[in-house]
């Protein structure tokens, strides 16, 4: 049955993602439909959306060290991107608790001023922004836009 689930993840994730809902209401929905236990459901959930950051991480850090290795950036940049990832990735929750109260235009506001601080940070460490984002940059994307 947990294969099952897992399955469903990915044809499930954008109908969670478009209700609004997240996945709270697909897991009440398996459970009750399968008559499996929330919990177990949920943990299937996040077991593979934390396998799947997991690989992604391998990946980055693996792109990181051969752009060391190529010498496009130093393996002491390496490690201030690595330790800039990670703040970034705690500030995801903050910020998803703060811009629950704020407007889009302030919320909009909050974004392009978190995007300059980097692009600061960025240039104060002699770093390519677009090595943060596993060389992508900063073109837009949620977080900018909304």
């Amino acid at each position: 049955m947990a294969v099952f689930v897992t399955g469903l993840f990915g044809a499930t994730y954008a109908y969670a993602q478009s209700t609004g809902n997240g996945y709270s209401s697909i897991v009440q929905q398996l459970a009750q439909r399968f008559n499996l236990n929330p919990a177990d459901v949920q943990s299937v959930f996040d077991q593979n959306r934390n396998n799947r950051l997991s690989q992604m991480q391998i990946q980055f850090d693996n792109r990181l060290t051969q752009d060391v290795r190529e010498g496009k950036i130093t393996e002491a940049q390496k490690q201030l991107i690595l330790q800039k990832r990670r703040e970034l990735l705690a500030q995801r929750q903050t910020n998803r608790d703060l811009f629950k109260n704020m407007n889009a235009d302030q919320r909009k506001a909050a974004r392009l001023s978190q995007r300059q601080n980097l692009l600061n940070w960025a240039k104060q460490n002699g770093i390519d922004i677009k090595y943060l984002f596993g060389g992508f940059g900063l073109r837009g994307g949620r977080w900018m836009s909304k």
